[in-house]
């Protein structure tokens, strides 16, 4: 059987290059950066209203500053349900007197680096699922851009929202929080749902496509209607290569759950692609082989415009 994919003649082909690799690593750092920037200023406006103070007990003093130093003695958003204001005013006394005061006089920067190294775990924390979306968001991009071209009309419902709203594809930052499209091409109407449980695999997969308009969509019970579905896909938009492997054998299982649970169901003609970021050689050997022999419909990898192009063509016609 043919690859579909013009653009991937070999397995080498769905290999990412360094080049590659690189700029989405710096891709990530920027974001890193832009997340962590608000926790930047906040620290930044801590130190200037507390500059008038003379020793680390008056900062106790200030209640303005109390939810800063709150963060700083390493309580979390999610403890302070569990603590009145008597517990919280004991961790910043901790704070005080076994941090703040033997650092003398640089009693400020102790407290503004003690919140930042406990921020810097909120930030590691949403960049493990904003580098999940980015990969989405490129994904969803591209099928913005095909679509574009096209001249396609198409309708989106966002994460926070229950109704569809046609939007303009060639528009800026419309990728953000989607959760689902609808469009309509020569073989009818589809529907693309992302981060969907579906009922037959018990399981939630990244991409899911249905034969559906945006009534049948029906609040995204449409996931129950194995007769309408047409294709599953999973994408792995991790750009780190020492998890790449993982990342494959994670997404290749759940797509023979999907095959497997489909083909019990009596809907064996389910297809399936997978989508990543980060493919190794070893792993592009086994994904070209399975799309050589029909078991992988299609896959691409995310960071190569052209691969990503030839996908998006193939989903939008489906």
């Amino acid at each position: 059987m043919a690859v579909i994919n013009r653009f991937i003649t070999s397995a080498e082909s769905l290999v990412t290059t360094h080049e590659e690799t690189r700029a989405g690593f710096l891709s990530i750092a920027l974001e890193k950066n832009r997340v962590g920037d608000p926790f930047v200023r906040n620290a930044v406006a801590f130190k200037a209203m507390v500059a008038h103070t003379e020793n680390a007990e008056s900062l106790l003093l200030i209640p303005q500053v109390r939810p800063f130093l709150i963060t700083a003695a390493g309580l979390s958003e999610k403890s302070l349900a569990y603590l009145d204001e008597a517990d919280q005013t004991m961790a910043i006394q901790e704070l005080i007197d076994k941090f703040l005061k033997p650092a003398g006089a640089a009693y400020i920067d102790e407290a503004t680096f003690r919140y930042l190294l406990i921020k810097g775990d909120a930030v590691v924390g949403t960049m493990r699922n904003k580098i999940g979306a980015m990969g989405q968001e490129r994904l969803i991009r591209a099928v913005f851009a095909n679509m574009s071209v096209r001249g396609m009309a198409c309708d989106v419902i966002y994460t926070d929202s229950t109704r569809w709203n046609m939007v303009n594809t060639a528009g800026a930052g419309m990728e953000a929080n989607v959760k689902a499209l609808h469009w309509r091409n020569a073989a009818g109407d589809r529907t693309l749902v992302f981060n969907a449980k579906i009922p037959t695999v018990n399981r939630n997969v990244d991409i899911s496509l249905f034969s559906s308009n945006t009534g049948e969509y029906d609040r995204g019970r449409i996931v129950r209607r194995d007769d309408r579905a047409i294709m599953f896909g999973e994408l792995k938009g991790g750009i780190d290569p020492a998890g790449a492997d993982e990342h494959w054998k994670t997404g290749n299982t759940a797509l023979n759950r999907i095959r497997t649970s489909f083909s019990d169901a009596g809907y064996p003609t389910v297809k399936t692609s997978f989508i990543g970021a980060a493919i190794e050689r070893s792993m592009a050997e086994e994904i070209y082989q399975q799309m050589e022999s029909g078991i992988l419909t299609n896959a691409c990898n995310l960071t190569n415009s052209n691969q990503l192009t030839e996908y998006c063509n193939w989903l939008v016609e489906l």
